[in-house]
């Protein structure tokens, strides 16, 4: 085991965060969601209903701009660690740099020019790609933050608590009354309704981040060190590329959860994406979208007001499983009722989505547990390259989960001309909703099982030998 050649700033001495941060900082998640909540339920539809593009090169577009996290990820992730401290910290800089562009790639991304196939697909490319670095730039600040507000595995489930908990009203939100807004700022006209929609969206984005700047000054650790700390973060943090990618190659936890983020994510881009089809070919009712997706979420404000109490009687790994279960049995009920029986199938989404919430809601504070497994098992300390790594699998899972949706409605012969599909296509839409979430839960039972057995019972211990061998320097 290497020393420890990284030593951190050192954290001042708090009492406990204190409530109002929880508020401050969960207005960025807040803001967040009406851009990933709208590019997960509405993208594809408005690739392929408003922009007019073929479903086969919407997913061909969606999977190369993957091979774009690749190179995105990683490297702001290291410019974050790499970035000379300051009064203003490491991650908070990049919120007020890139909060106005991330408000208007979203908007670009659902502007509906009037141009010949080509070039709305070329625009398409230029627009996605703009957003996707600009939601790293954005994303992977706001989620490191959090790493370097929190350094207590409870504080950072609070903070994290209190962040899902406010992010569930912009979801929600989005969800269940965009299409109803599109319709009716559009007046018929679905392209000016979303430009209209998504500009508003893109404000509270912007907004959004600049707020959490302002407010959360003062709590990053390094807004608080000494002149002298600061002084030598810069000698110790600057880690050669090399040897920090090689410290995050060796680092087993993460890999792992990369595995568990990529698999979720895209699973929960399959279900959201698959929504709007869903009920609209299979339920045969189109307007059960808001009402099916509010069922989906609502019940998850249960769900993360009870996660304190979940985490502290199970651990986080065992409360994931736990939710994951609950899933499983609702997607098994579903698969055997068909769907035919509407409140069934409302209950059913109901269920599920207090179960996914528990799971969804630990995905940051469970890596965030790679940043102290990788320096201990190192010596180097990445906070941002470790965290940006789980963002390149959040998004690679979208990506994968969102693409993969055009190719299977392709498979099952979706004509988009068409307002009513044929039987095969209608059956094999069923298929894909239910089928593939309940592949994917038992996977991620299976890893989040071996996760704990492997990992987190050593959590514990790998921590106190951190703090030890801090206070040898």
């Amino acid at each position: 085991m290497k020393a420890n050649n990284n030593p951190t700033v050192k954290a001042v001495s708090r009492p406990g965060l204190p409530r109002r941060l929880h508020m401050f900082y969960g207005i960025g998640e807040f803001g967040q969601q009406f851009s990933l909540g709208t590019l997960n339920y509405f993208l594809l539809y408005f690739y392929t209903n408003v922009l007019k593009i073929d479903p086969i090169a919407a997913g061909v577009l969606m999977l190369v701009a993957k091979f774009w996290d690749g190179i995105n990820d990683p490297i702001v992730g290291l410019f974050i660690d790499r970035s000379k401290p300051g009064k203003d910290g490491k991650c908070r800089p990049f919120l007020l740099r890139w909060a106005l562009p991330a408000g208007v790639f979203l908007w670009l991304l659902f502007y509906a020019p009037n141009l010949n196939p080509t070039l709305k697909l070329v625009y398409a490319y230029v627009t996605y790609f703009g957003q996707d670095l600009c939601y790293t730039a954005t994303g992977l600040a706001y989620t490191t933050l959090q790493a370097r507000i929190a350094s207590e595995p409870q504080d950072r489930v609070i903070l994290n608590q209190s962040r899902a908990f406010i992010s569930m009203f912009s979801a929600i939100f989005v969800s269940s009354a965009t299409m109803g807004l599109v319709g009716a700022m559009g007046h018929g006209d679905e392209g000016k309704g979303f430009r209209i929609v998504i500009g508003i969206y893109a404000a509270i984005l912007t907004l959004s981040y600049i707020f959490v700047y302002f407010l959360t000054k003062g709590y990053d650790k390094q807004d608080v060190a000494t002149e002298e700390e600061l002084a030598d973060s810069v000698k110790t943090e600057q880690v050669p590329i090399r040897e920090a990618v090689a410290a995050l190659l060796k680092n087993n936890l993460w890999r792992w959860y990369i595995v568990a983020g990529v698999l979720y994510s895209a699973t929960s881009s399959v279900t959201s994406g698959l929504l709007i089809y869903y009920v609209s070919y299979y339920i045969g009712n189109r307007g059960l979208m808001g009402l099916a997706g509010l069922c989906s979420m609502v019940s998850g404000f249960l769900a993360v007001i009870l996660l304190s109490l979940f985490t502290k009687k199970l651990g986080k790994n065992r409360t994931c499983v736990t939710g994951l279960c609950i899933s499983l049995v609702c997607i098994i009920i579903r698969i055997v009722t068909g769907d035919h029986v509407i409140p069934l199938y409302l209950a059913c989404l109901l269920v599920s989505g207090f179960g996914m919430t528990l799971y969804a809601s630990l995905m940051v504070p469970n890596t965030m547990d790679c940043i102290e497994y990788g320096e201990w098992k190192t010596g180097i300390r990445n906070e941002a390259l470790v965290m940006s790594a789980y963002s390149f699998g959040t998004k690679m899972g979208q990506g994968l989960g969102t693409s993969s949706i055009a190719f299977m409605l392709a498979a099952v012969g979706f004509d988009e001309a068409k307002s009513v599909q044929s039987a095969s296509c209608v059956s094999g839409i069923h298929a894909l909703g239910t089928v593939i979430p309940l592949i994917a839960y038992c996977g991620l039972i299976a890893v989040m099982l071996y996760i704990n057995f492997r990992f987190e019972k050593k959590m514990p211990q790998i921590r106190a030998e951190l703090k030890e061998r801090r206070l040898q320097h």
